[in-house]
């Protein structure tokens, strides 16, 4: 990873390639933004794994399946009483259980 000063940016964006390997920037040697081509990655993603509010829940999420276990889609089974049609043929799920 290379790393840059935040004063340098000008003339980093009219050389950058976005071939390169990611860019730590730097404000006084202390990192404060990162430069890294976007152009494989959707703006969700992006948005997504730079939220710290969405990185707790996937951590909580991670802590929880080790402490608890997982649930797995061939377990979850439906109850007797549920019709499983519309009327018309079609296949309806209404609940699950565990």
């Amino acid at each position: 990873m290379k790393t840059i000063e935040v004063s340098e940016i000008s003339s980093l964006m009219e050389k950058y390639d976005q071939t390169e390997q990611p860019l730590i920037l730097t404000r006084n040697g202390q990192p404060v933004a990162a430069l890294f081509p976007i152009e494989d990655v959707d703006l969700e993603t992006l948005s997504l794994s730079t939220n710290p509010k969405f990185i707790r829940i996937i951590e909580e999420s991670r802590k929880s399946q080790q402490e608890e276990g997982r649930i797995f889609l061939e377990d979850i089974q439906l109850p007797d009483n549920i019709n499983h049609t519309d009327g018309e043929g079609e296949e309806l799920i209404d609940e699950y259980t565990y």
